[in-house]
């Protein structure tokens, strides 16, 4: 997966050799690299301000990164990935909230700031892959292996 900084200037991507690269647009040359020991990260997502970004990787870890000191400050968990599968996890509510698929078949969430678990949504029958988030709608809409879309309105609150 890929994404770019809010800046425009960078492309963020997630790599199956347990790194995330940070690559200039311009010039087309990779000037940072983070993490060995991740492994195969399977999604990055940027924070709407470029200090902050969340990777998940394969073996089901979801950590929160500082950009500045390049270092994991938060590592989220309950969420289950036994299967090895390519869950993903993103920001929502202004990044105050961080969610993720997950093989119980259900999106948990979390206060991005510390980790603290703020629950789950259910209503798929098979292990959740992905979830998007509109902000501008206040809609997360996440997809699983059961076929199905589900969506939940949100107000940041419940």
């Amino acid at each position: 997966q890929v994404t770019t900084n809010p800046a425009g200037n960078l492309i963020i991507s997630s790599s199956r050799d347990g790194t995330i690269k940070f690559w200039d647009v311009l010039s087309g040359l990779c000037v940072k690299t983070l993490g060995t020991t991740l492994g195969e990260v399977t999604s990055v997502a940027i924070s709407s301000d470029g200090v902050k970004m969340l990777s998940s990787s394969r073996h089901g870890s979801v950590r929160l990164w500082d950009l500045r000191s390049e270092k994991a400050i938060v590592r989220f968990t309950g969420h289950q990935n036994t299967k090895s599968t390519f869950t993903r996890a993103g920001f929502m509510c202004n990044d105050r909230i961080v969610y993720s698929g997950s093989e119980d078949c259900r999106v948990h969430l979390w206060e991005a700031s510390t980790g603290a678990k703020q629950g789950y949504l259910t209503g798929h029958t098979g292990s959740v892959y992905r979830a998007q988030w509109s902000e501008s709608q206040g809609l997360l809409a996440s997809c699983s292996e059961d076929g199905d879309v589900a969506t939940w309105w949100w107000d940041g609150n419940h």
